[in-house]
């Protein structure tokens, strides 16, 4: 959903010969990756030229430092995945449990409070989703206060180790101390609980778990940028460049323990049914195996345990003979003492250095930074970064959501993901390149218009079937054997497509990213990338939750005959919302389809902002003056 730890690890499987900066196959890039990092891609793609006695470092230690680190980074991402189906859960329960105690005294005189409570009830449910999609902002804006994570550090302690163990120690403490919070903010012990909408819409403080949720995400997207940073010191020369490698797969492991692990365990019927049993536990029916509060101290726990380990036994680069701590605001002569040796050897290893902040500065770090946003092929192709996700956001954020609405159980929608969309994600870029080549644009604009047609189209029939296979009926079409491959096939179809699309566009994005960067600031130009794509992802959920909360009217419901329930009326916004957006993804393929074209013919010069051509040339005219005034 926001952006999904699901990456592309095979992005640099286009490469071959060229020298950009395919190194770096992911959306949380940051700014502190170095010139450093890029000629060490580069060495390592052309054989580790210049590796000398890297060749014979082992750093399967690292890996799994790097790898454990990474790991973190994906476990609040899991965790927050899973909140938005509790909040579904919670609202279908509460809507259940009172409309069950309407029905209980007389149908007749609670008919019109009964369709007021389910429509407050349904508006409250999707408010909350739009809230909640909040939480995911800060690594999207990590820009902001990337540089100064760069630059300002304890040389003593360490400069990645500065903010990484006391990010790490309190994202534990955190998770430890706040998680009874988060179960009681979201009313999870109470949800059968009598008193109307009005005492379980006091119950359940969805802005209280947002915020929690927004604060763990700014810490570990802190962490993120001190991770990728320590990823290029702490691997030996040949092998920094499989920093961003451990980056994908510690991300990936971290969200599926966490969002897989959390909701397969919390399924009451999975625990009553498979876990209890295999695991020689006494029956407790209706409640999970674990609960949410217990399985965030537990995560807490383990980050604690491994910061500790970080802190105390794993050391950096002795930094101590340059002086005391150190904040770089401008180039100052510290950092320049600092770097000395570092720069020189860069120099001797590739023309092309990238200077990081902490040796140029945080001020002029965010001065080239908005030199890049200043050129018109930038402009153009953020214009484009930040529209063309909202013609799909009904199916990045809303349709498995309304298929647990529908009856879908969660552990069949946790279980998806490693079964299916891991795997596509990891395959399909291999695929790609090769179908593609040197054309991730054209890749993006395939992608993207199948994204809007039959995607939306299999989605829809993927919802109907479950609606009418969970909803009471067990025959679809034809018999039931027909009915059931019908119900599996789409909803396999549906997830499948949709992570062949992401896959195929995450891919292209990165790819010609990676090819248009300038490299004298190449990390800073991809990670500001980086962040209109993400916010290109962010900004169209919270919008599209809301106005499915606005326009979705639940059916009136009485009890007729027999005590059998019928429904009436009724508005479900999210078909006619598809059918809308799927439009307007047809009207942005033919309105921005040319300026994507455009974009993708511009010459590699568009793309660079020519700050070390224009020293250079500042140079040279003042030593021109200074000739003439010798002469």
């Amino acid at each position: 959903m926001r952006r999904r730890p699901l990456t592309s690890m095979s992005s640099s499987s286009s490469l071959g010969a060229s020298r950009t900066h395919l190194d770096i196959p992911r959306t949380s890039s940051s700014i502190i990756r170095s010139g450093n990092g890029n000629i060490v891609a580069r060495n390592a793609i052309n054989g580790g030229i210049g590796g000398g006695d890297a060749a014979d470092h082992d750093d399967r230690l690292n890996y799994v430092l790097l790898l454990a680190l990474y790991t973190l980074q994906g476990i609040p991402m899991g965790l927050s995945a899973s909140i938005p189906f509790l909040i579904q859960q919670k609202v279908q329960m509460l809507a259940s449990a009172a409309g069950g105690s309407m029905h209980a005294t007389s149908p007749a005189a609670h008919h019109g409070s009964e369709t007021h409570s389910l429509a407050a009830l349904t508006k409250m449910a999707y408010n909350s989703q739009a809230i909640f999609a909040l939480c995911s902002w800060p690594f999207s804006l990590k820009l902001l206060w990337a540089p100064i994570v760069d630059a300002c550090f304890s040389k003593r302690f360490g400069r990645r180790k500065s903010w990484l163990v006391p990010i790490q120690f309190l994202a534990g403490m955190l998770m430890v101390g706040g998680s009874d919070y988060v179960e009681r903010e979201l009313g999870l012990e109470n949800t059968a609980a009598a008193g109307g909408v009005g005492s379980v819409a006091s119950e359940m403080h969805v802005k209280g778990v947002t915020a929690f949720f927004f604060v763990l995400y700014f810490l570990m997207a802190t962490q993120d940028i001190a991770v990728d940073g320590w990823a290029l010191t702490m691997l030996s020369k040949k092998n920094r460049g499989k920093g961003p490698v451990c980056n994908s797969i510690g991300q990936n492991i971290g969200y599926f323990l966490s969002y897989v692990g959390f909701l397969a365990l919390n399924d009451v019927d999975s625990s009553e049914n498979l876990w209890r049993p295999l695991l020689r536990l006494p029956s407790k029916p209706g409640v999970g195996l674990v609960s949410l509060g217990g399985f965030v101290k537990f995560m807490g726990t383990f980050m604690l345990v491994i910061t500790i380990l970080v802190g105390l036994f794993k050391k950096e680069i002795d930094m101590t003979a340059g002086g005391g701590d150190c904040c770089t605001i401008g180039a100052g002569s510290d950092m320049e003492r600092l770097s000395a040796e570092k720069i020189r050897s860069q120099e001797s290893d590739q023309d092309d250095h990238e200077l990081d902040a902490a040796e140029i500065g945080i001020a002029e770090t965010y001065h080239r930074l908005w030199c890049a946003v200043k050129l018109p092929a930038v402009q153009s192709l953020i214009l484009i970064l930040l529209t063309y996700r909202l013609p799909c956001a009904l199916s990045d954020n809303v349709k498995f959501l309304k298929a647990v609405e529908f009856g879908l159980s969660k552990q069949t929608t946790a279980l998806l993901s490693p079964t299916i969309v891991l795997p596509l994600g990891i395959l399909v870029p291999i695929i790609a390149t090769k179908i593609w080549r040197s054309k991730p644009l054209n890749q993006f604009m395939w992608a993207y218009k199948f994204r809007v047609t039959a995607v939306p189209l299999v989605d829809v029939l993927m919802l109907l079937a479950v609606r009418s296979f969970r909803g009471g009926s067990s025959v679809i079409f034809g018999g039931e054997s027909t009915s059931k491959a019908i119900f599996w096939g789409l909803l396999i179809a549906s997830t499948a497509f949709q992570a062949t699309v992401h896959s195929l566009q995450f891919n292209a994005q990165m790819t010609f990213f990676a090819h248009r960067v300038d490299p004298a600031i190449g990390g800073s130009y991809m990670t500001l990338l980086n962040t209109f794509a993400n916010l290109g992802g962010t900004w169209p959920a919270s919008f599209i939750m809301y106005l499915i909360g606005q326009f979705t009217i639940p059916p009136n419901c009485v009890v007729g005959e027999g005590g059998v329930e019928v429904c009436t009326g009724g508005r479900d916004a999210y078909f006619p919302l598809q059918l809308v957006l799927s439009c307007l993804g047809c009207v942005w393929v033919f309105l921005m389809g040319k300026r994507v074209q455009y974009v993708a013919d511009l010459p590699d010069d568009a793309w660079r902002t020519h700050i070390g051509d224009n020293e250079e040339e500042e140079s040279e005219s003042q030593e021109l003056i200074k000739g003439r005034k010798f002469k």
